[in-house]
């Protein structure tokens, strides 16, 4: 179900948005808890474009906020099973797919900047950072400046 949810959302994320490409090497993300740690890594970083499970789990046991990894439009804001929320964001044809937020604290449509918080997290659970260039999925872990 979670999967089918993320294949909807982005069919209708791409055609409403226009995306556009630029050099991997320059970007540099934030961490999306301040004082939170990468725990996980669900694919080892040779192979994780051949499984169907990539991105990092980040997880703080004394943040309560999440933030934003980068200036970028809030596109979807979705309620999921686990009554936890899926927030992604989207700059210049990069997607940040936020999964496990407790409480968002955007709306689809607004602006964010590095650092702004976009919902609340329980301290000690895991939240999954998925990132996506167009539709192919991209490793977040080499652009993720964690303490």
């Amino acid at each position: 179900m979670r999967m089918d949810l993320k294949r909807t959302a982005f069919l209708l994320l791409f055609s409403f948005t226009v995306s556009f490409v630029f050099a991997q090497d320059s970007l540099q993300l934030s961490c999306p808890l301040k004082t939170g740690v990468p725990k996980i890594i669900r694919a080892s970083d040779k192979d994780y474009q051949k499984s169907s499970e990539y991105g990092v789990m980040v997880s703080s046991k004394t943040d309560t906020a999440v933030q934003a990894v980068h200036d970028a439009a809030v596109v979807i804001v979705a309620r999921t099973e686990d009554t936890k929320y899926d927030v992604v964001l989207q700059y210049k044809g990069y997607y940040f797919w936020y999964a496990g937020v407790l409480t968002p604290k955007v709306k689809q449509g607004a602006r964010v900047k590095t650092g702004d918080i976009i919902g609340t997290y329980k301290p000690g659970d895991m939240l999954e950072m998925l990132m996506f260039l167009q539709e192919e999925p991209v490793n977040p872990r080499k652009y993720l400046k964690c303490n």
